[in-house]
């Protein structure tokens, strides 16, 4: 996976329509219960080979709500099997771990960066009005 939305978000729909891959559900599909929108690990490739950057987080108007998380590679496999924080899909009764199949991730995105609330996309410093 390596996004993770927070529960700063206001279910606006933007970035559900903008994933590349579906990996996005809304608040009402959310396999952890919550009222807010999920990202399945097991699908997000934080839109690399697609885009420069994750889509969902670039049209975000809940600036801080989107954060990196672990890559979802086999080095990760315990991280996304935690069932507190993951509800992964299943093939014959297995959870689709990065054991079972590794997703593309940001390389420039160092690994102490992630995991921690480190927010994909930032406020600017400044706005400037164009025009």
């Amino acid at each position: 996976m390596s996004v993770i939305i927070d529960d700063t978000c206001i279910t606006c729909d933007a970035c559900l329509q903008q994933c590349p891959v579906n990996a996005i559900v809304d608040d009402s599909n959310n396999p952890m219960g919550n009222n807010r929108y999920y990202v399945q690990p097991e699908k997000c490739i934080e839109c690399v080979g697609v885009y420069d950057d994750p889509q969902c987080a670039a049209i975000c108007p809940s600036i801080g709500c989107i954060t990196w998380d672990m890559p979802y590679t086999k080095e990760f496999d315990g991280h996304y099997l935690n069932t507190e924080v993951y509800k992964l899909s299943e093939k014959n009764g297995i959870p689709k771990s990065p054991e079972f199949r590794e997703k593309k991730y940001r390389k420039d995105i160092l690994n102490e960066d992630r995991g921690v609330g480190k927010i994909v996309q930032e406020e600017p410093d400044e706005l400037v009005e164009v025009g």
